[in-house]
């Protein structure tokens, strides 16, 4: 009674080394969905066989058909090559020992159908040809069936559970999709087991290809199988990279992967490169103890199971070095914000040192350079903190070598001529470390050192991160000593623009302080300025504000300070002095800057003493008008406002006289207090006057304090414009 087909899945794949696995995990799936259980180990079994077959000798692309029949499940294999006739099913070789067999170019799948299926055969056609089995998962019916195979029946055998096939294992890791260090693991456990050696390894290309990395091995210690990269000559014991499989004995592997396999008792060596599209990309290599161990079939065997994994591997690679490339981006990016965020030459050093040793080394050390050429330790830290002092007495009792490429900083006889042969000190001196100068526009600016623990190797590409974070730094630093220059410059002119405090004279029965402070950078040189001093028997003081800030408004500010002390000692009337130094600020003057200016001359009243008060004659020059408070309490502005400095040249200025009383108080302030703002509010006039009248009974100095302290409570961190204040307190 013929069966009935109840289900059928089918998929094409191409002839690729991956098309097993992908066949297998098809198989699979199909039979889970079919909750198909019985035999389906066999099942897939056989697939893999059958396909990994038609890879190899078909060379096209196949078709798998699977069937579940009534009690059975059915599997064809199509390829496009009807021509080319499948090998002959021989005995069955349960043995799993390396064949010697150097005829056998075909797999295991037609053996293993007549051994395990119920029924199989090949089926010619003009276009195709196809391979099949079924296999019961169930008693089948009496009586012939549908289809019958094309050779006769065979005899009855007991299954074959186990597979013959020698890289079977490894074509379940392919299709268990591990991890590639998991892979790796398994395929050296596989091929020196497949090849009958005392040692395997397998080796891949580093990121740009110029190294090999030692990525897993299996069959000797740790110790001598720790990861580590050695180059192209280092790795290949025949001179270069060959396409094909390599055997090579006794003194032959001496120089393989830096002799280690020599000095480990190793006599004979197979290695089989992972070939992808033309590159190889790898080497898996067995070892033997006996000399002469591998043969020709080993090597092609071994190549065999090289080719199963390279495009896998391969795959996996890239991938790990696309993730190795975005991590150092992203750390280099790291580095560049932070680095941005200072202006500070130490704060530099110290954030390149501790940059380095959470991703490059062990420890880093930053020396910098003066402009005399004179070397200085900046900073140097160890990611285990009780060494760092140890590391710092190291460097400032033996100053490492200059060099780019990875080497030994330190020698032995250095350490012990230095009096530093402790067992810390030369365990800290064992590692590898690289040196990199820091240079801007061709100067050095120092040199930033990375040193890694003893046993660890300094990979390339980890240079070159190194080299980019160097050229990173050395900008930072640039920058850094750039601003501090300036910096520098911009204090010592802002120094020459205000009267030093000790020379300010002392004014018989007035108590007087005075405030500056610029607004934002250090290194921007402020407009606001302010003068006290002496001159036949007057006391004369001025505050004023340049519009805008930096050397144009400095100069300005030299020019007005200046002139106006020598028209001062002139004797002129204020009024007069204020029109001589408007002509000068516009003679002088090719910017543009204006200029505001509040000027008074004090001269005492009743005596020389001032017991009676004093008399103020002053210009207020389209400054900020100042404010008297009595002591009432009352606060009141003094003076008329007039023209500003610096813009008209035809314009008149009066001198206003004022008297004020002991007990009242004199303030004087630039915009940068009346203009202060929260958001969208301003202090103003007004908010000044109700700060300033409850100052009554301060001193001089507590009035500034007082209003310094009420400007940071309305408006925190609000301050954007030079500020300068002037007290006057009469007793």
């Amino acid at each position: 009674m013929p069966y009935d087909v109840m289900k059928v899945a089918r998929r094409e794949f191409s002839a690729a080394p991956e098309t097993a696995g992908e066949a297998r995990s098809f198989v699979r799936d199909t039979l889970r969905d079919w909750n198909v259980t019985r035999g389906s180990d066999d099942i897939i079994l056989l697939v893999s066989e059958l396909v990994t077959n038609a890879v190899i000798h078909a060379e096209t692309t196949l078709e798998l058909i699977v069937r579940r029949l009534p009690g059975a499940v059915e599997v064809v294999v199509v390829d496009r090559v009807p021509h080319r006739a499948v090998p002959k099913a021989g005995p069955l070789q349960v043995d799993t020992s390396p064949s010697t067999d150097d005829t056998r170019s075909g797999g295991l799948g037609l053996a293993l159908a007549s051994a395990i299926a119920s029924s199989w055969g090949v089926s010619y056609s003009k276009e195709d040809k196809a391979v099949w089995f079924r296999l019961d998962d169930e008693e089948p019916p009496a009586g012939p069936t549908s289809r019958t195979s094309l050779v006769p029946p065979l005899p009855v055998r007991s299954k074959v559970r186990s597979r013959p096939e020698p890289w079977s294992r490894l074509d379940s890791a392919l299709a268990a999709k591990l991890s590639l260090p998991d892979l790796l693991d398994s395929t050296v456990d596989v091929a020196r087991t497949v090849l009958g050696g005392d040692a395997a390894y397998i080796a891949l290309a580093t990121t740009d290809e110029t190294e090999w990395e030692l990525q897993a091995a299996v069959g000797l210690t740790s110790g001598q199988w720790r990861p580590f990269r050695s180059r192209t000559e280092e790795t290949f014991p025949s001179s270069a990279p060959e396409p094909g499989p390599v055997i090579n004995d006794d003194l032959m592997i001496a120089r393989a992967h830096r002799g280690r396999l020599a000095a480990a008792g190793m006599r004979s060596l197979v290695t089989a490169p992972l070939i992808v599209d033309g590159r190889i990309t790898g080497l898996l290599g067995v070892a033997s103890k006996r000399i002469r161990h591998f043969g020709q079939t080993a090597a092609d065997r071994l190549q065999e199971g090289a080719d199963r994994i390279a495009l896998t591997v391969e795959r996996s690679r890239l991938a790990r070095v696309e993730l190795a490339r975005r991590a150092s981006l992203s750390f280099l990016a790291e580095a560049s914000d932070l680095l941005a965020g200072t202006l500070d030459e130490q704060m530099t050093a110290a954030l390149a040192a501790q940059l380095t040793t959470s991703r490059l080394g062990k420890w880093c050390v930053v020396h910098t350079t003066s402009d005399l050429g004179v070397d200085r330790l900046a900073f140097a830290t160890h990611r285990d903190e009780n060494t760092t002092d140890v590391l710092r007495e190291l460097i400032t009792a033996i100053i490492p070598q200059e060099q780019r490429e990875p080497g030994q900083l330190w020698q032995p006889e250095e350490l012990a001529e230095a009096g530093m042969d402790d067992e810390l000190t030369r365990e800290l001196a064992a590692g590898l470390g690289i040196s990199i100068p820091l240079m801007a526009h061709g100067r050095s600016l120092g040199r930033i050192t990375i040193g890694k623990a003893p046993n660890e190797e300094f990979p390339r590409e980890e240079v070159d991160v190194a080299d980019d974070l160097a050229q990173r730094v050395s900008s930072a630093m640039e920058n850094a000593r750039l601003y501090s220059d300036q910096t520098f410059m911009s204090e010592a002119l802002q120094r020459s623009l205000l009267p030093a405090k000790e020379k300010e004279p002392a004014i018989p029965r007035v108590d007087h302080a005075v405030f500056y402070q610029p607004a934002g950078e250090r290194n921007v040189v402020g407009g606001d300025f302010y003068d006290v001093f002496a001159t036949d028997g007057r006391w004369c003081f001025a505050i004023g504000d340049v519009c805008g800030t930096g050397p144009e408004a400095a100069a300005v500010t030299g020019l007005a300070r200046h002139t106006l002390r020598a028209l001062a000692r002139e004797n002129l009337a204020p009024a007069y002095i204020m029109h001589r130094l408007n002509l000068a600020i516009l003679d002088e003057n090719t910017t543009t800057r204006f200029l505001t200016m509040l000027y008074g001359e004090m001269t005492p009243i009743g005596g020389p003493d001032g017991g009676k008060g004093m008399r103020i004659r002053l210009v207020s020059a389209g400054h900020p008008l100042p404010l008297r408070l009595d002591k009432n309490g009352e606060v009141e502005p003094l003076a008329t406002s007039q023209p500003l400095l610096g813009a008209f040249e035809d314009v008149e200025f009066f001198t206003e006289t004022v008297e004020v009383a002991p007990g009242d108080v004199l303030l004087a302030v630039t915009d940068g207090v009346t203009e202060r703002r929260n958001n969208e509010e301003m202090l103003g006039d007004e908010g000044l006057t109700k700060i300033f009248t409850g100052c009554s009974g301060l001193t001089a100095q507590a009035v500034i304090a007082r209003i310094d302290r009420e400007l940071e409570e309305f408006a925190p961190g609000g301050h954007t414009d030079d500020t300068a204040m002037l007290v006057l307190r009469f007793l």
